[in-house]
């Protein structure tokens, strides 16, 4: 007699029937605070694995996983991205096991909810570290992900005004004149980042740049700065003009992004950039250290992403399949 296994897999139009921004962003701010204020979170250790041949034009993959133990799922995310002539292709997968069982019982196809997720974190980080009373956006990248902000943006603060900064300045004016269309707040072109600085609220930045482009000298008192790329957008320099430092957590903040590039420059050593780091997002929303304290105080925080937030939001949508109707169920494994 056989024992079935059945694996559902879930498609990038299951996953927008399910997920809704306000559903989304509660997700994330709760798998946050539980992350701060308890131990039911784990990440993998090491927090990421890299793998591939290493051959120039070849593929290079990546791993990270994470259990969420109130829920009894472990989560494996898996990443490949392929140089072509058209930028890089990369497949995002996400498979949900169960604890209990070891068995895998969800398939996840995450190109628009690795999007989605990274979209949300920054703006759940801005809603407990940027003023309030936020109206303008400095918007550095216009890609992919930075297209699914805007719902979340606008759901959490009164804005009027978003500027944004591209490579192409072409690419700012067709961005702003999409955008403009369906948002309230004026979307205006900027063509250089000490422009669209001046005088923000809050600033996001998602690029891929080759150096820096948040320079010392640019930001405004009460400012938020939320980085998010994987290579230097932060100059080490503005670590002197910042009140509070936040990570999402260090190791994985170690590996992409601002301070895996000033750590291979020798700027400072990792203890260094630990004692300056103020708290991990988590312990932000939990409420045990590293809130503003005054509308003056500028505020960086480094979010590279955690995979306990990409398992949360699959996770949810798993369970609400059913009842939904959505998915596909697959026989995997067949035991005699």
């Amino acid at each position: 007699m056989k024992s079935k296994t059945t694996l559902r897999i879930l498609r990038e139009q299951d996953l927008r029937k399910i997920l809704s921004v306000n559903k989304g962003l509660e997700i994330i701010e709760k798998t946050f605070r539980d992350y701060g204020s308890s131990m039911t979170q784990r990440l993998s250790d090491p927090t990421s694995l890299f793998s591939g041949s290493g051959q120039e034009g070849d593929a290079k993959f990546k791993v990270k996983g994470a259990t969420l133990m109130t829920e009894g799922v472990t989560g494996i995310r898996l990443v490949s991205d392929l140089p072509s002539e058209q930028g890089v292709r990369a497949y995002h997968l996400l498979c949900v096991c169960d604890d209990r069982t070891g068995a895998p019982i969800g398939l996840i196809d995450e190109t628009w909810l690795h999007r989605f997720r990274t979209a949300l974190t920054g703006v759940v980080a801005a809603k407990f570290l940027a003023r309030p009373e936020a109206k303008t956006v400095a918007l550095l990248g216009a890609g992919a992900i930075a297209k699914e902000l805007f719902p979340a943006l606008t759901n959490s603060f009164r804005l009027k005004e978003i500027r944004v900064v591209t490579r192409h300045e072409e690419s700012s004016k067709k961005f702003c004149k999409l955008f403009d269309e369906h948002f309230e707040p004026d979307f205006i072109p900027f063509k250089f980042p000490k422009n669209a600085l001046d005088g923000a609220d809050i600033v996001i930045s998602l690029t891929f740049a080759e150096k820096a482009l948040i320079l010392p000298g640019m930001l405004s008192p009460g400012v938020f700065v939320c980085s998010m790329g994987e290579t230097e957008e932060v100059s080490f320099g503005v670590l002197d003009e910042i009140d509070v430092f936040v990570v999402d957590e260090l190791n994985y903040a170690t590996v992409l992004g601002d301070i895996s590039v000033w750590l291979k420059k020798q700027l400072a050593t990792r203890e260094e950039i630990e004692q300056r780091i103020d708290a991990n997002i988590g312990e932000v929303i939990a409420k045990k250290r590293g809130l503003r304290k005054s509308n003056d105080q500028r505020i960086l925080a480094i979010i590279q992403g955690m995979a306990i937030c990409d398992l949360a939001l699959a996770n949810y949508a798993l369970r609400s399949s059913f009842a939904m109707d959505l998915g596909q169920d697959l026989n995997v494994f067949d035991w005699l």
